[in-house]
């Protein structure tokens, strides 16, 4: 392999991998026009795949290349009424050259598309089909106990259809390092099982790169990448093209140099990402070239993405029980402190005090000039000094792991406050709660010392043996239901000081009523979520003609859940605004001037029993009026309405759609059918009423009053 330049070691974090202006070789890349599909851009050998010599792609648009009845289903991908087209796969095209098959994959930006080509592999499993691999993987999944036997399911599952040498399920720690959870190996590899490496072996842009697609793959390290050329004259002396989503972009040389350090001669990355944030990898490494079948790249990205959402309900079922537990003590401490004497009686006496709730080694109170402590706690004429350090930053909550770095006084005691997680009373900014950690000092094994560089630039590493560092002055951090839960003691103290002791007391008990069956929702939500994505997954692989609708179609779904989800969450579940979810559900499709989608109706919130089940049936109305009805032509609209019933308070929705491609009524029952009928009629007691009108579909939806919440989550039968 020929060394490429590398970058400096103050620009490595800078390095713009977005835009590397060349391609892996392995394929051929295509930029052309959105509007007329001419060549603009190309890269690779284009002679071998496509059977076109580079110095005609200028003179060629795609039509050129492909038969008609080839580009068609490409051609309806870009026609998606959106600035951005996300990546689609093709299997098995053929150009008109007809040398070899092809996968496409293709996306969309703007006034360009890219197209990339590869030659078409299909994998040799047991089954061929990656759908049944999908579902052979997560029923492993299910059988899995704990944390790390069930990222070691998850190791084991993508080295078994995928077969390289090292599969690893790597998780990004709090202080930017990763480490190696778990990992499924050959015996000819060396384990990299519970090493860590630090943040600088994955700089910021390569992670945002990660957040944003699913798989990257590289067949070979030891390529030479194919320039990006212009085709036309025009496109030269634009920006360089953005290569972000594209599946053959050159990967930065020092990545290169790194696998290669590491004896790696191919490589996989599939991301797990929890909240559209970045939690980890599962890291494939071979030690000799090894290309992955587009097929089975597609179930390593479906079962990724099911992956990561199981992964999620995991995290928010522990994160709520701990949110509960910590509510309860949150109630008591509210209730006794405007009956007590003073506020630091009502906070640290009783059989439950601030003691009992956030975890921490002691706990401290400085109100009124006066300090009160419980547990393992630093000592006072310490803590008087720390008072007045936090009157200087005057921020109403400060945590931190290691105290010592921002408070060096804090050194000499360690052992009982490397850590602080501190809340200014909202009485004064003065008064304090402040609850302590000690120090854990502990062992960690790096793959290879992270601090050792050489030469006036960054080098990867060129050693990973184990090294190991002894962690000191450093307590285990403070996470976000900590940090939650304090924020809450405060909001909460705010009310029970400041307010009158009866109108505290009346809304306490108001949210005591909707936090209990917020959190029975919740609990209900987080055992079911796992039963309905297989569900989901069953009953969409039915219905589904091709891999491509069912991977199309069940991420929709999924997403149209989770954005719903993330209403829900910003509102504090209270409930989710009717016309928000409208909005969001049609956004992809409505046109610039937004002439085609109308809709009015007053604010109206939707309860959080009612929403999830309601997203569903919005997103089948949605993507069945883009794929065949009104959103499907330019000229077409949809109009969404909604009101309260004067009699009886129901709301009712009416959907209809205009303009739109002749319409007839469906000769078969589809699972858009089945999920309208089970969500409105069973889930919600609705009523439903489909019309088939010449001019475009209708639907009038109406749902019982109880389902319609104010702004505080309750309903009329609360």
């Amino acid at each position: 392999m020929t060394a490429e330049p590398l970058p400096g070691l103050t620009s490595c974090d800078r390095e713009p991998i977005h835009i590397p202006g060349s391609i892996q070789p392995h394929g051929v890349l295509l930029v052309v026009s959105r509007q007329d599909l001419a060549v603009l851009q190309f890269a690779g050998d284009t002679r071998f795949l496509v059977g076109v010599e580079a110095r005609r792609l200028p003179q060629l648009t795609l039509f050129s290349l492909f038969e008609q009845h080839v580009l068609l289903p490409i051609v309806e991908h870009l026609r998606t009424p959106t600035q951005t087209v996300v990546p689609c796969i093709f299997l098995g095209i053929n150009s008109r050259a007809g040398l070899l098959p092809l996968d496409a994959t293709v996306h969309a930006n703007g006034k360009i598309a890219i197209v990339e080509l590869e030659p078409a592999r299909r994998s040799k499993g047991t089954t061929g089909d990656p759908l049944s691999q999908v579902k052979s993987m997560l029923a492993a999944l299910h059988s899995a106990k704990g944390f790390e036997a069930y990222c070691r399911a998850v190791a084991v599952q993508v080295r078994a259809i995928t077969g390289f040498d090292r599969v690893m399920v790597y998780q990004f720690q709090y202080d930017g390092s990763g480490e190696v959870v778990a990992e499924d190996r050959t015996n000819a590899v060396e384990s990299f099982l519970g090493l860590r490496y630090p943040a600088s072996d994955i700089p910021a842009q390569a992670r945002e790169l990660y957040r944003r697609n699913w798989l990257r793959l590289i067949p070979d390290v030891a390529y030479m990448p194919a320039p990006l050329e212009a085709a036309v004259t025009a496109s030269i002396g634009g920006p360089p093209l953005d290569m972000s989503n594209c599946t053959l972009r050159n990967v930065s040389p020092i990545h290169r140099e790194y696998l290669h350090n590491m004896e790696v001669r191919a490589s996989m990355s599939i991301s797990i990402v929890i909240r559209d944030e970045l939690w980890g990898l599962i890291a494939c490494h071979h030690s000799a070239p090894r290309y992955v079948a587009a097929d089975l790249r597609i179930a390593c990205e479906l079962f990724a993405q099911i992956f990561s959402l199981h992964l999620d309900a995991k995290i928010e079922a522990d994160a709520s029980q701990r949110r509960f537990a910590a509510r309860r003590v949150l109630e008591t401490l509210a209730a006794r402190v405007p009956l007590a004497s003073d506020i630091t009686t009502g906070l640290m006496t009783g059989e439950v005090t601030l003691v009992n709730l956030i975890p921490a080694g002691g706990v401290a109170t400085w109100i009124d000039g006066k300090l009160h402590v419980a547990g393992a706690t630093p000592p006072p004429d310490f803590i008087m000094k720390l008072v007045a350090w936090l009157n200087g930053l005057a921020k109403p909550i400060l945590e931190t792991y290691q105290l010592g770095t921002l408070f060096p006084p804090a050194r000499a005691h360690s052992a009982t406050a490397s850590g602080l997680l501190a809340v200014s009373l909202p009485r004064q900014i003065t008064d304090y709660v402040m609850w302590f950690r000690p120090e854990v000092a502990r062992t960690v094994t790096w793959a290879g010392n992270p601090e050792k560089m050489v030469g006036d630039r960054l080098t990867p590493r060129t050693s990973f043996e184990a090294w190991q560092e002894e962690v000191r002055e450093q307590s285990v951090p403070w996470d976000e239901v900590d940090c939650e839960t304090a924020r809450a003691l405060r909001v909460s103290l705010l009310e029970t000081v400041l307010r009158q002791v009866d109108l505290a007391r009346r809304e306490r008990d108001a949210a005591i009523s909707y936090q209990d069956r917020l959190m029975a929702e919740l609990d209900h939500r987080v055992k079911n979520i796992l039963a309905s994505i297989q569900a989901m997954v069953r009953q969409t692989g039915k219905g589904a003609s091709s891999l491509e609708d069912f991977t199309q179609a069940l991420e929709q779904r999924i997403r149209a859940m989770a954005d719903t989800h993330g209403l829900l969450a910003a509102n504090h579940w209270h409930g989710a605004r009717l016309r928000s979810m409208v909005e969001d559900e049609l956004a992809p499709y409505r046109a610039a001037n937004g002439g085609n989608v109308q809709l009015s109706g007053d604010d109206i919130m939707l309860s959080p029993k009612a929403a999830l089940p309601f997203t569903l049936v919005l997103h089948e109305l949605a993507s069945n009026a883009a794929k065949y009805g009104s959103l499907s032509t330019p000229a077409g609209c949809v109009r969404v309405s909604w009101r309260l019933d004067p009699g009886d308070g129901a709301l009712v929705v009416t959907w209809k759609e205009l303009r739109g491609p002749p319409v007839a009524p469906p000769a078969r029952r589809g699972f858009g059918s089945v999920i309208i009928e089970r969500s409105l009629r069973y889930e919600l007691a609705g009523e439903c009423t489909l019309t088939f009108a010449a001019d475009g579909v209708g639907c009038i939806i109406s749902l019982p009053s109880e389902y319609v919440a104010d702004e505080n989550g309750l309903t009329d039968h609360d």
